[in-house]
């Protein structure tokens, strides 16, 4: 860093306004970021004012981390530095919602809980359900690129976000997509921020599609052997049957969630119309009565403690989380290998999103992370590629938690190069340590 830390402070103070710094320990130890703390958390009021924090940084080439909602911060690799937290919870409006086009534009520093309760009062929502929704927040989630459960029904975060506004490392503030779902001018950038963790930007605004409330949501559950569930999971993937998600728990993941002991589970949720509804669940049992497995109906309360545990999965302080993303013809066969413990990867909890492809892995830190690569060995078996979402700073000494880089690695060092020049903006957290 160029300046000293009072001489940073000053030039912040003179941007913003010295209420808007803060320096107290007790404050900046609740911004830790992997064991570093921060010199600095500010807390800009506007986009402008962070557009201006972001210059004043660049000039003194001091690191920042921007701060959502604090849900995902144990993502990605150690820092290199940290000299400033930018807290955005002060940017929670929604800007706009235009209940006719199902479209809402919101600042990035909304949560998600606060975004649905006022689509709701248009029988619309956001079908986003990232971990934490009452802390997460909509930059955050965009940042992350964290999907839940539903993503394969309603889409992914790349889908949803039509339109973004973005303050650079410069302070210059950049704007793509628009409020309409039809626009296809330009590039999309909207996809470049999307999953970028903060590094090449911080995100103060941006419009997501919508979809209506349904009618009626419940969920249906089967018990049985692992590969019991799976092949009803296949069954029901491959039918006419339109589920919004599908998850397969396996043993220990399936007692943690309150299911019987010694079966794996599979969780199917359907929304809609009531008659469609309906017509999931008595096609779900006769699937399930072919297989042998009993099934059950959850609704209202349970199936919504249900889906809110499958949400969290993995994002619990404390635990080790893994995440491993393959085609979905490999789920299947990564599922057994998993709890077989072939390759000498044996896995406790595990739940797969069987319709996108995902599969998260929870360990305690007791079992460390000495077995990452042979699961990133395993996923790269299965065509697929995994990354650790969560584990102690301790742990993630000497490795990079996304695993190998891929081949457009030097593509991606070029595009930080050309919006973070200084490297100031969450530096080494992202892949190959960018």
């Amino acid at each position: 860093m160029k300046l000293s830390e009072e001489q940073l402070a000053q030039r912040l103070e003179s941007e913003i306004g010295p209420d808007l710094v803060k320096a107290e320990p007790d404050l900046l130890a609740h911004y830790i970021v992997d064991g570093r703390r921060p010199s600095f958390m500010c807390r800009p009021a506007t986009a402008a004012q962070t557009a201006a924090l972001l210059r004043v940084c660049n000039e003194a080439e001091a690191a920042i981390a921007p701060w959502g909602g604090g849900t995902a911060m144990s993502l990605g690799n150690l820092p290199r530095e940290l000299n400033l937290v930018i807290n955005l919870g002060s940017l929670n409006r929604v800007v706009e919602h235009d209940a006719a086009n199902l479209t809402a534009t919101v600042e990035a520093g909304i949560t998600l809980n606060a975004i649905q309760a006022i689509l709701e009062r248009q029988n619309q929502f956001l079908a986003l359900d990232p971990p934490h929704p009452s802390r997460a927040t909509a930059g955050g989630v965009i940042a992350t690129n964290l999907n839940g459960p539903r993503r394969s029904s309603y889409g992914n975060i790349r889908d949803l976000v039509i339109g973004i506004k973005v303050a650079l490392a410069t302070g210059v503030v950049i704007k793509a997509g628009g409020k309409v779902v039809k626009n296809v001018a330009g590039y999309d950038m909207c996809k470049l921020f999307t999953g970028s963790l903060g590094t090449l930007g911080v995100i103060t605004e941006a419009t997501f599609k919508l979809a209506p409330l349904p009618e009626e949501s419940l969920t249906l559950i089967a018990q049985g052997s692992l590969g019991d569930c799976i092949e009803v999971s296949a069954e029901i993937c491959s039918s006419m049957l339109l589920p919004v998600a599908v998850v397969v728990f396996n043993g220990a993941a399936a007692q943690a969630n309150g299911f019987q002991k010694d079966a794996a589970a599979i969780a199917v949720r359907v929304e809609g119309f009531t008659e469609a509804v309906e017509r999931h669940l008595r096609d779900f049992q006769s699937i399930a009565e072919q297989r042998g497995l009993d099934s059950e109906a959850l609704r209202q309360i349970p199936h919504e403690q249900l889906w809110n545990r499958v949400r969290d999965f993995g994002m619990d302080t404390g635990a080790i989380a893994y995440r491993a993303t393959l085609p979905l013809a490999s789920v299947a066969r990564m599922l057994m290998a998993l709890d077989q413990g072939n390759d000498s990867v044996k896995a406790t909890q595990v739940i797969a999103h069987a319709q996108s492809g995902t599969i998260w892995i929870q360990t305690s830190p007791a079992e460390g992370i000495v077995w990452f690569s042979k699961l990133t060995q395993l996923a790269q078996k299965h065509n697929g590629h995994a990354v650790i979402i969560r584990a102690p700073a301790s742990l993630k000494e000497g490795i990079d938690v996304w695993g190998p880089p891929p081949a457009s690695l030097d593509l991606m060092r070029e595009i930080k190069k050309q919006f973070d020049p200084h490297g100031i903006l969450n530096p080494g957290r992202f892949i190959a340590n960018l």
